[in-house]
């Protein structure tokens, strides 16, 4: 027989899954991922665009889990959803059997943050899973076992692989247990459950050339100024608190408990969460409202989770009570979905970031690809644009917002990719103007001769200095993979030796 509690529990997850339903969706920036997994599937290897080798994404784990039921299905929309799905479900599990889980539990439930981007084809489900597993263990164990050190790190290891910048919830917690435990063994064993990270790290830089993604340069080298970025950073927390009041709650919430608590290893996770912070707001947080936030808020949920138990019952359903009041009174509550909800407001179109869920929900929302018998339903037209080029003979294209496109224009469509996620060359270059950008879509000036040379297969940029960074460039990318000249280029731009050449054509 159930108690009440585990009957409250599964009464709160069969909810949490009808939510789940409700909300599903699949963004733009899913499908970016989805073409490079048609690719590997299909035996052109881990590229985005056929001809080179560049990291489009920054997920490899994720991609590999897609790639792995895709390997079956070849259905690309389905199987983004049911990955989500499971790696969802497996973390309100290992949540609902913690101590305190009913509350929990109905703030996850009224945060539009974790709800939106647990069924959205991106990453973060993953990451869901691996940090409920580490914030169990790292609250837990004493760490007085070479197994219990070994499987820690491995945790890490793994969510560094699913996203590299996820590391910083874990920094303080695994500096932490070195300290602690300090010895070279330890530390060895520390080393060794990074072994996933570790390698994929060492492919990286052999395959790509680069140790990090090719999103990160798109991303992360703007010419923006920092303040600039902090402002924006601003902003998304404010556009976050304004369409979605109970994630930021509870993450403050969280951090300021597990600060007064006293308990030293609280109070590290919550100091992962604050450097994870600190960093979203140093590169301008998001265009997808609330993206960013789903891990954080699930850690605070946890850390509530804990400090709140020895509290009453009566306050602690009180606190419930709390949190779905909050819930519903946010502009569009997890619990009380609108099919019809604008897809964007003059708002969005002023702070540069959107309710991502609504921009495309009548386009991928699951209840709108039942109704329209398992298609997605092309309001943008970018399915369409997909698939005249496929048939269009074309070989070389420029677009932008390269996601549905992408994967329906399938292989044999090189495809220049203006905001540079995609584009080696162009995610090395600033922005045209950093006082006019959009936050995550940083769109780049094509160099004069750029496409000619995509086109033809021989350099004609202009400016020489560009031309010779993209013929050591074009080396480390579709060069004979293990030749010494090209190992040579990845030394050489590694290290900064062939920045200089860009000088002349950024000063213009």
């Amino acid at each position: 027989m159930l108690n009440r509690k585990q009957s409250l529990n599964i009464l709160l997850l069969i909810l949490f899954l009808i939510a789940l339903l409700s909300a599903a969706w699949v963004a733009d920036d899913a499908y970016i991922s989805l073409r490079t997994v048609d690719n590997f599937v299909n035996g052109y290897g881990l590229r985005w665009n056929v001809a080179e080798r560049v990291q489009s994404y920054t997920h490899p784990l994720w991609l590999f889990a897609l790639s792995a039921v895709y390997a079956f299905t070849h259905q690309a929309y389905f199987t983004a959803l049911f990955i989500s799905f499971v790696f969802s479900l497996a973390a309100l599990l290992v949540l609902a059997r913690q101590p305190n889980a009913a509350l929990g539990l109905v703030i996850l439930i009224c945060s539009k943050a974790f709800v939106d981007f647990s069924v959205s084809g991106l990453e973060n489900p993953a990451s869901h899973l691996l940090l409920a597993l580490f914030v169990i263990v790292f609250i837990n164990q004493e760490f007085s076992t070479d197994r219990e050190i070994f499987f820690m790190s491995f945790l890490a290891g793994l969510l560094m692989l699913n996203r590299t910048d996820a590391g910083l919830f874990m920094f303080p917690a695994l500096a932490y247990i070195l300290f602690k435990r300090f010895s070279i063994r330890k530390t060895g064993l520390l080393i060794l459950g990074l072994a996933p990270f570790i390698a994929w790290e060492l492919f990286s830089l052999f395959y790509y050339g680069f140790l990090f993604p090719n999103t990160a340069y798109a991303k992360l080298n703007t010419g923006i100024s920092q303040s600039a970025l902090f402002t924006q950073g601003l902003v998304y927390f404010i556009d976050s608190f304004q369409r979605d009041p109970i994630t930021l709650i509870t993450i403050a919430a969280g951090l300021s408990l597990s600060v007064e608590s006293g308990n030293i290893r609280l109070r590290l996770l919550g100091l992962g969460v604050g450097l994870y912070l600190l960093y979203v707001l140093s590169i301008g947080g998001d265009f997808m409202s609330g993206r960013f936030f789903s891990a954080a808020v699930l850690i605070c949920v946890f850390l509530l989770m804990r400090l709140l138990e020895p509290v009453k019952l009566r306050w602690r359903l009180g606190l419930a009570g709390l949190a779905l009041l909050i819930g519903f009174l946010a502009p569009y509550p997890t619990l009380l979905p609108r099919a019809n909800q604008p897809a964007f407001t003059q708002d969005d179109l002023k702070t540069g970031i959107n309710d991502e869920r609504a921009f495309y929900y009548q386009t991928t929302g699951l209840p709108f690809v039942l109704a329209n018998g398992g298609k997605l339903s092309d309001a943008e037209g970018w399915v369409q644009h997909g698939l005249a080029l496929r048939n269009s003979g074309k070989t070389v294209a420029q677009e932008s917002n390269v996601g549905f496109m992408g994967y329906y224009a399938g292989p044999g469509v090189y495809l220049l990719d203006i905001y540079a996620l995609s584009d080696p060359l162009l995610a090395r270059l600033p922005v045209p103007d950093p006082n006019h950008w959009r936050v995550g879509h940083y769109e780049r000036e094509v160099p004069p001769g750029y496409l000619e040379t995509l086109k033809s297969g021989s350099i004609q940029i202009k400016d020489p200095g560009l031309a010779a960074f993209y013929s050591q460039l074009n080396l480390i990318t579709r060069g004979p993979i293990f030749s010494m000249a090209r190992l040579r280029a990845i030394w050489e731009m590694n290290t900064g030796q062939d920045k200089s050449l860009l000088a002349g054509y950024i000063k213009k």
